[in-house]
């Protein structure tokens, strides 16, 4: 059977690199859990200075430093697939699959990645 992808669905889950301070909490213990480091449609990385649970469920908020369309906060809903230890500095490497994501908030993603983003 051959796998046939669009060029479309190919560029919608490039990792982009964002070039920004987008702070991210985790909005039901509303801490501070580190900073964006990728982003695509479907899934993100962060690196700070909290531990997160694997296998587990979090509501995360992305602040924007800048309005992305209309809004300051972009919320939603990850599983923590992998979480290392950066290096002896204490930061941690968190990867999330976007699991609950509004409408609006994936049409945010997009815009943030237009904003801020770079491919690699």
């Amino acid at each position: 059977m051959t796998h046939n992808c669009s060029r479309e669905h190919d560029r919608e889950l490039e990792r982009h690199t964002i070039n920004g301070d987008v702070d991210v909490y985790d909005n039901l213990r509303d801490q501070y859990i580190g900073r964006l480091v990728n982003i695509h449609t479907q899934g993100l990385m962060i690196v700070g200075d909290v531990a997160m649970e694997e296998d587990r469920l979090y509501t995360l908020d992305l602040h924007v430093p800048e309005p992305v369309n209309g809004q300051m906060v972009i919320q939603l809903g990850a599983d923590c697939l992998w979480a290392r230890d950066a290096d002896l500095s204490g930061k941690h490497w968190t990867g999330f699959s976007i699991i609950d994501v509004s409408p609006q908030a994936t049409e945010s993603i997009r815009t943030l990645v237009d904003l801020l983003g770079e491919a690699y």
